[in-house]
């Protein structure tokens, strides 16, 4: 790696885990560019050098959080013992790590599905499509499907054991809701 670019990784990283920091204190919305700077210990010229706002840096780290996630449809049956490469979306929301402030911030949802393209890379969107659906509906189906995943993720208070239970039920939920829209447009 060039030092130049080691110079500016460096940098980026340390904006990136400053915009952590922060977001363990307040929302996004209140962070500002030059209390960002303060804290990431870089002046305003060199953070705009390197990102142009505070959501660009919260989208990297969205990015930087999911990176590893494994194909969306193989977690459904993960519950089934089927074990995909990668980690499921949900265990992401429920232990987040070092990344649990940029999970906690109200628009991660919608980050993240901007960001992972719902549609083009989800397997249930292809599947909803060759299946014969519009793209409204498989889009629909795909943006319902990840957002109830988040949202029981989030705001269920199990342990460990208890989410595995509650996975599973949520799994045949999902793979029976799959299998009657496809025998829908077979039938």
């Amino acid at each position: 790696m060039s030092r130049t670019r080691a110079y500016k990784t460096k940098t980026e990283q340390s904006i990136k885990d400053a915009l952590v920091r922060l977001l363990a204190a307040k929302p996004l919305e209140d962070v500002t560019i030059s209390e960002l700077a303060r804290e990431a210990h870089v002046s305003r010229s060199t953070f705009y050098g390197h990102y142009g706002n505070t959501n660009d840096v919260y989208n990297e780290l969205v990015r930087d959080a999911s990176s590893g996630m494994s194909p969306l449809m193989s977690q459904v049956m993960c519950t089934d013992g089927f074990k995909p490469e990668g980690r499921p979306f949900c265990m992401l929301v429920r232990d987040a790590g070092e990344y649990a402030p940029v999970v906690c911030e109200p628009r991660f949802a919608d980050a993240f599905l901007r960001q992972t393209g719902t549609q083009e890379s989800h397997d249930l969107y292809a599947m909803m499509i060759e299946a014969g659906y519009s793209h409204s509906e498989a889009q629909a189906v795909s943006l319902f499907q990840l957002n109830g995943c988040f949202s029981a993720a989030r705001t269920m208070q199990a342990t460990d054991e208890e989410w595995k239970d509650i996975r599973a039920v949520i799994d045949r939920f999902i793979l029976g809701g799959i299998a009657a829209c496809l025998a829908a447009k077979r039938g």
